[in-house]
Order: structure tokens, then sequence, then C-alpha cells
């Protein structure tokens, strides 16, 4: 009786492999249709897995903000600083962090594809 418990149970877990995995196209073109250009007057809460940043439009100069629902700018949380720019284009998935003298970029990755 416990090996067909087991049986169960492990075919369970083997069907639900790829429920489990992200959807990587999908949140690839999501990704895609996020825009942020945004000069940080000070730094984002960084108490939530998501990237909620205020700041003034590097265009505009007006106070705006941006917010990442895909998770994927908060990765690079310990390379920013308060007067960082951060560059997303509308159709690109790159993001760019600029400093002062270096400019960080990362190509959108999910499951070890880099997506461009």
């Amino acid at each position: 009786m416990k090996k067909i418990y087991l049986t169960i149970l492990l075919i369970f877990f083997y069907s639900c492999g790829d429920v489990l995995k992200p959807n990587c196209d999908e949140s690839a073109n999501s990704n895609r249709e996020t825009e942020c250009l945004i000069i940080f007057d000070k730094l984002p809460a960084f108490s939530t897995p998501y990237l909620n940043a205020k700041g003034k439009n590097l265009l505009t100069g007006k106070e705006c903000e941006c917010e990442d629902i895909g998770r994927w700018w908060i990765q690079y949380k310990e390379y920013l600083k308060k007067g960082d720019t951060i560059i997303k284009k509308k159709g690109e998935l790159i993001f760019s962090i600029h400093k002062k003298d270096t400019v960080l970029r990362f190509n959108y990755e999910c499951n070890d594809k880099v997506y461009k």
C-alpha cells in the first residue's frame, strides 16, 4: 500500500513540474511593454519583491513612478544608489542602471535563456 501512495505522489509531483515553471515567452512579452526612464531622488523601499521606484522622469523632469510587477528589476537592487538613473525602454528587454561613471546593462533571462 505504501508503494502505491509513493508512486501516486511521485507521479503527481512529476506531472506538476511544468506548472511550476514560468511561461518565459509570455513574461518576456509583458516586460517588453514596460518603460521606465527615472532618476532616483531616493531609493525605493525594498520590502516587497517588486521594484516600485519614485523620482524624476529622465526626459520631462517631472515627478514619476515606475513599477516592475514581474520581479525582473528587483534582482538588481544592490546596484541602486540615490541619483542613479534607470532606463528600461518600451519594446526592449534590457534594463540599465546609469551611474555617474558606469552603465550596468542587464538582459532579461528566464530559465537560463537570454531574451532579446
